[in-house]
């Protein structure tokens, strides 16, 4: 059972929700379907372009139904996860339709492509992540400054309404602040606001990580990914999580 109003005031103080072993009953079948999706033998979906040391496999909601990956699909895409979306974003509009499957190895050049240095996404949504493997510092466990979202935000909205485009990397807020790693067993779950400065740890050598995503765009974020101009956005949709005085 999840307490929705306690992982929302969570999400709303740090960014960030860690349910551990949440899905720990369904670890084997998870592992079976995540090396499937890497077995070339799927319909409908390819591997996106691969990089050093990742490889993703980018999948709609139905894509992971008409392939039979029900477990894949049981666990990003559940009530809870879109209920937990509607409170954060003070929204009923909770929409949560794409996933990532991905495997990571060890990575060459960390300042390579990748999501491998200090960043925060462009548009304002929640990310649903899964450990389908045991993760630890060792295999690239997620790095992140709790609290940063609020003032990362606030930087995501000036850019927008002075035409400044996304740059990746971006600068961060939270420079002297030390990061956590977010390890956790097989079947762990973590929810964040992308807004947090975060990055992905680094693979040790003879090492993998294997996790899966979903998000939940915004409001803000539907209208922003629709090219609605800045000016035109209601007020309202501009902090839907937060107070924008209290960002620290």
């Amino acid at each position: 059972m999840i307490d929705l109003q306690q992982a929302a005031e969570s999400l709303r103080r740090d960014g960030l929700v860690v349910f551990p072993g949440l899905y720990l009953d369904m670890s084997e079948t998870l592992l079976r379907e995540h090396k499937q999706c890497f077995s070339g033998s799927l319909t409908g979906i390819k591997l996106a372009p691969p990089m050093d040391g990742e490889k993703i496999l980018p999948a709609r909601e139905v894509d992971l139904l008409e392939n039979n990956l029900t477990t894949l699909h049981r666990s990003l895409f559940p009530d809870w996860f879109s209920q937990l979306g509607a409170r954060y974003f003070h929204s009923q509009e909770s929409r949560n339709d794409f996933a990532s499957i991905c495997y990571d190895t060890f990575k060459h050049d960390r300042l390579g492509p990748g999501n491998h240095h200090p960043h925060w996404d462009p548009t304002l949504s929640l990310r649903l992540m899964v450990y389908v493997s045991d993760v630890t510092e060792k295999n690239g466990a997620i790095e992140v400054k709790p609290g940063t979202h609020f003032s990362n935000h606030a930087a995501r909205l000036n850019q927008w309404e002075n035409s400044i485009p996304y740059a990746d990397p971006c600068s961060c807020s939270g420079a002297d602040e030390p990061y956590q790693s977010i390890q956790g067993g097989t079947g762990t779950v973590i929810v964040f606001d992308v807004s947090l400065t975060h990055r992905k740890g680094i693979v040790a050598q003879g090492e993998d990580r294997r996790v899966a995503f979903s998000h939940i765009h915004s409001p803000l974020a539907q209208h922003q990914l629709a090219g609605t101009p800045f000016h035109a956005i209601p007020q309202s949709l501009l902090w839907p999580h937060g107070n924008a005085d209290d960002y620290r």
